[in-house]
Formats: C-alpha cells, structure tokens, sequence
C-alpha cells in the first residue's frame, strides 16, 4: 500500500541502485543557485566566462557563413568583442556585410548591454555590501588603551556620558559593541550624548557572547572592559567570555568591572582575582539606597552627587606635607578637597581615627573637583569641644508597596526609628515570605493590608497613615512595565498628598532612567533608578580602579555609608565655617562631605574651608560614618 498521493507504480525519478535522477534543468538550475550564493566574485567569473561564449559563438557565426566582409577572423573577433563589451550598435555601409551581419551585430549589442547592466548591477551591489560591512564595524579595532563597553541599551546613556565627562580633556578612545547594527547605536548616542573633539568613538557589531567576536575588539590592548547593565544570565556569558579571551593573553593590566543583581551571581573572590573581574551587586546596593532615602529625604541625589562626575570624585594623592600629621589636623588644613580616607600599607582606610598618623608613602584618598585641586591652608586651628549627635528623630511609619526580592534588605535597612511598617500590593503568595522578612527587626510592628492598594479610597485611608511611601518595583514584570506601575502611582500619591494636605515623603525605585524623563520631579521625593546608578559605579570603577574597595564599602552594610543627618542634631544651627563643621563631624566618628538646605533639597558639596555656611535647624550635614 502506498501512502496518499503517491503511485507505487510511478518511480522513474529513482534508479536502480537507490539515487534519484534529476533532469537537465533542476541540474542546472541547482548549480546556478549555488554559484549565485557564492557572492559577487563568482557571479562576474560566471558572466566574463558567458561573454567569452557569446563572442566566440557570433565570431564562428560570421566567420563559417561569411556574413562578414572583414578579410581575417581576428577582425570578426575584435568587432564582435568590442560590439559586446561596450555594447555598440554598429553602423552599417554597403561595405560592412549582408543585412545579416547587421542583425547578429545587433543581437551581440543587445547581449552587451545586458551583461554591461548585470555586471554595474554586481559592483553596485558588491560596493554596498561592503559599505554596509564597514558601517557594522566588521574590522579589527587597531586601538590600546581603550575604554570597552560591551552590549547596548537604546534610551540609556548615562554610562557613556560619565565617561566621557571622567577624561576631561584628555583624548581617549571608546569602543562600544554590541549586537544592535553600528549606525543605529552611533545615531542614538551622537543624539543624545554630547561628544567633545578629544574622544574618539568607535561602534562595532559582534555577538558579545563570543570570544572570536570579542578579539576584534582588541581586549587584550584594553584599559578597562565594561559590562553594560543587563540581567545577570547575560552578564555572566559575557564575563565569561571576556576573562577567556584576556587571560588566553597573559595580559593582567586589562580590568574587567560587571554589576550583578543575585550575590551567587558574583565571581568567587579568587576566580574575580585571577580573571581580574569586578563584580558588584547591585541589587543590593539599590535597596539600601532605598530604604535609607525614604527617611533621608535627599539622599539619593546625594548618592548620584557622589558617584557622578559632573562634580566632586574621589581621587588618591601623595602628600608630603602631610607625613607626620594626624587625619584630623589634615581635615583642619586641606582646602578646596575633603579627606575622606587613607591608603596605608595597601589597605584602604575609609574614615579613619582623627589621631591617626600619616605615615611616609601613605596616601590621602580626597573628595574634590579634580586630584590636583588639593591645596594646604596657610591658618592653624586649635580644636574646640563640640556637642555630641543626638538624633531627634521621632518613631515614624513608613509604607512600603509592592514586593521583590530585595524586601527583606529594604526592612531590615530602614532607620532605627521607622516603628511601624505596613505593606501592601503584595500578591497573596508573598504574605509568607513577608512576615518572615519581617523577623529581622522583632521590635518593629508590621501590619499587612489587605485592600487594593490601586483603588483610590484604599490609597488615600494609608497615606493618611504614615510618614513614609517606598514603591518597590515589580521584578517579575519587565523593566517597562514596572516603571509604568510606579508612575501611576507616583501620580496618585502626590495627588492625595495635595488634596489633602499631607506631608509625607514618597521614595520610588525605578529602573530605567528614560522613564524617570515622563514625570516631573519635585520636592518630598527620591528617584533611586537601577540603570542610572549602576552606570554611575560602573564609570567609577573605570576611571578608579583603585578605589573599587571603597565604592564596596559605601554600598555595603558593613563599614562607612553615606547619611544625611540633621544639623539641629549636632546642634549646629546657626553659622560657622567649613573648618569648624569638619571638627564637629571628625568629633562624632563623620567625614563631611557637604551639606543638603531642607528648603530647596539643593545639595552642596566640598565647600570652601574658610567660607561660612548658615545652617537652619532642619538643613542636613552629608556625611560619610559608619551609622
């Protein structure tokens, strides 16, 4: 029995031992389509080889039927070559031959004329074909000590911009691959990123999750690799990729620095040393700044003050003039550049004792505009007792919507006076997961409610509540959809705060800062967004390399973080020089880094050491200490 539509009786396209016949024309045809993919170079041998046919074929025509007067078959050859090539239509006299020698002639000018169009057809398409190649960036970048930036994320330039920002003057070479076509990625950053004359950027096309695609790039040559921010499987591909090609080199200068969000995500300590890899997790350090901002209204653009370098950076310096002092008769005298720190015997010592001595080779880890900004002030100051910090911060309820991994770390960060939380838009599997985070700080009452957070009497009866709203963001939903989630309510916090008069601050953790571009900043709010502040770390770790223990420690839980603390609390309100608030702050275990008005949550960092500041009793110290 054979199967529908086919005649067991019918096989005369299958031979006796087994193969199939073909006729002529699928033969051909078949042939045909493979030299066709063969490209442009095998499709002119094809056409040079078909003119030589007909140009022979129209000499042996004209020759064996003597339709041609010409004495010598060389001459029939050259005309009919001559009549192809440049596809002439010749011009006929009694003397030239019959009518027929006319036609033919003709029929070769016509075959001309098409292989003429076919051939420019090929080198058009040839000569386009390799345009397009050298927009993609198909060749070798032949470049050293270049900045890489490995992936591409259309709307977020912020890594891009601070680095160009970082090198100043200086001229410096950026490369940015990714599997987005060249010209795309160029037109999106030249639009939206300004770019000096001293940098030189270069786009390249390449699966970045290949090490034979990464040699183009010329890693091995590289200062430093950047991953840009992507979700942590991608990441990981990439990383691996990259420290299979540096280290095929033997090149340890090269510096790799990633962002993950999962901490079994991060490098092993000693594969991250050998593969010369950072990794950061960042998701973490975006839930710490989350749970500090939403009681420290002006935190987070503390945080983006710090990290950005449209300001104050963080810079080594040697200083001789400093050996012999202790850290605090540094910060009485080192103007125009804060001490935050020093490097001693290879460790970096954030913070450190105001009697600790500086030791020759020791260097100073400064705040300033630039490292050379650094300059010792002529006047001597004596020490004078200050007051000791005493909070006061009263017990305060804080609100936090929505649930992700990150919870637990958000609770369990939030400032010691935060009495009360309550949680709601968390799904009903969560519940759980939330009374179990909420262990860390048995002190503390947590209240789930229950209601649809989205309706608006819902909204209204718990913003009355509290003094605090933190928006987590929904990490089960894509970056978009998460970001359009918080917007809206965003909007309907702020609306039920006018309406009714409210004072309560709103922290939002965002993801993407183009997003962040649809609604409009205002006072009582803080905007932590992921992409941006992962850029911010990643640029800082390409320009200060050295400084990645103290951008860790910054972001950890452990050691030295960044604060806002109330000048009323230091009892402070009134008007004194930078000099006598480096005292205050030294005497209560803090760095000074600058100062935030409670009026405007305008920011002020670095000031003057002889200049005075007025200071209100709810304006803020920004503060480097350990609590």
């Amino acid at each position: 029995m054979g199967f529908a539509g086919f005649d067991d009786n019918k096989r005369s396209d299958v031979e006796e031992d087994g193969k199939m016949k073909h006729s002529f024309k699928e033969r051909f045809a078949y042939w045909f389509d493979t030299q066709m993919q063969k490209g442009s170079g095998a499709l002119i041998r094809l056409l040079a080889i078909f003119s030589a046919l007909a140009i022979v074929l129209i000499t042996v025509l004209l020759v064996a039927f003597g339709y041609s007067e010409a004495a010598f078959g060389a001459d029939v050859f050259w005309d009919s070559f001559a009549t192809i090539i440049n596809a002439w239509m010749p011009y006929y006299s009694d003397g030239d031959g019959s009518i027929v020698y006319l036609i033919v002639m003709a029929v070769a000018a016509i075959i001309g004329l098409l292989i003429t169009s076919v051939l420019i057809g090929i080198i058009s398409n040839a000569i386009e074909e390799h345009i397009d190649g050298l927009k993609d960036g198909k060749s070798r970048v032949l470049e050293s000590d270049h900045i890489v930036i490995l992936g591409f994320i259309p709307g977020e330039f912020t890594l891009i911009k601070q680095i160009v920002l970082a090198a100043g003057s200086e001229k410096r070479t950026i490369v940015i691959a990714s599997d987005v076509s060249s010209e795309e990625m160029r037109q999106a950053v030249l639009d939206n990123v300004e770019v000096p004359k001293n940098i030189k950027l270069i786009f390249r096309t390449i699966d970045i999750y290949d090490p034979a695609s990464l040699e183009k790039l010329s890693l091995a040559a590289s200062r430093h690799v950047l991953i840009n921010p992507m979700d942590d499987m991608k990441t990981i591909k990439v990383l691996l990729a990259v420290s299979l090609l540096i280290n095929s080199t033997d090149n340890e200068k090269v510096r790799v620095s990633a962002l993950v969000s999962k901490n079994e995500h991060r490098f092993p300590d000693t594969v991250a040393a050998n593969h010369n890899v950072t990794t950061i997790q960042m998701r973490n350090a975006i839930a710490r700044m989350v749970a500090h901002s939403c009681s420290q209204t002006g935190l987070s653009d503390a945080f983006r003050e710090v990290f950005s370098f449209e300001g104050n950076e963080f810079y080594y310096i040697s200083k001789e003039e400093a050996y012999g002092m202790s850290f605090g008769e540094l910060s009485y005298r080192l103007d125009k550049a804060v001490p935050v720190g020093i490097l001693h015997e290879g460790k970096i010592l954030l913070n450190p004792s105001k009697d600790f001595k500086i030791s020759e080779g020791d260097r100073i880890i400064i705040f300033s505009e630039e490292a050379d900004s650094a300059v010792f002030a002529d006047t001597q100051y004596h020490e004078v007792p200050m007051a000791k910090y005493r909070s006061s911060e009263t017990d305060r309820k804080v609100a936090i919507i929505g649930y992700n991994a990150s919870f637990k770390l958000v609770y369990r960060e939030l400032s010691e006076n935060i009495s009360e939380v309550i949680v709601a838009g968390i799904p009903e599997e969560k519940k759980e997961s939330v009374i179990k985070a909420s262990s860390v700080s048995p002190d503390r009452k947590l209240t789930i409610f229950e209601d649809d957070i989205d309706e608006a009497e819902n909204m209204t009866e718990l913003a009355k509540k509290v003094d605090h709203v933190v928006l987590l963001s929904d990490y089960s939903l894509d970056d978009e959809e998460a970001d359009i989630q918080s917007i809206f309510r965003i909007m309907r916090f702020r609306d039920i705060r006018t309406k009714n008069g409210l004072g309560f601050n709103i922290t939002a953790e965002m993801r993407k800062k183009s997003n962040l571009n649809l609604i409009r900043e205002e006072e009582h709010m803080d905007y932590v967004v992921a992409s941006n502040m992962s850029s911010l770390f990643l640029a800082q770790l390409c320009e200060n390399y050295e400084l990645d223990w103290l951008y860790k420690e910054i972001l950890a839980s452990w050691g030295n973080e960044l604060y806002l603390k109330k000048a009323k609390d230091f009892g402070c309100d009134g008007t004194y020089t930078t000099v006598q608030l480096r005292n205050l702050t030294l005497s209560n275990n803090c760095v000074l880094l600058g100062y935030l008005r409670a009026e405007t949550y305008e920011s002020f960092f670095n000031p003057g050491l002889t200049e005075e500041i007025q200071l209100n009793a709810e304006d803020s110290l920004i503060v480097l200490s350990e609590n």
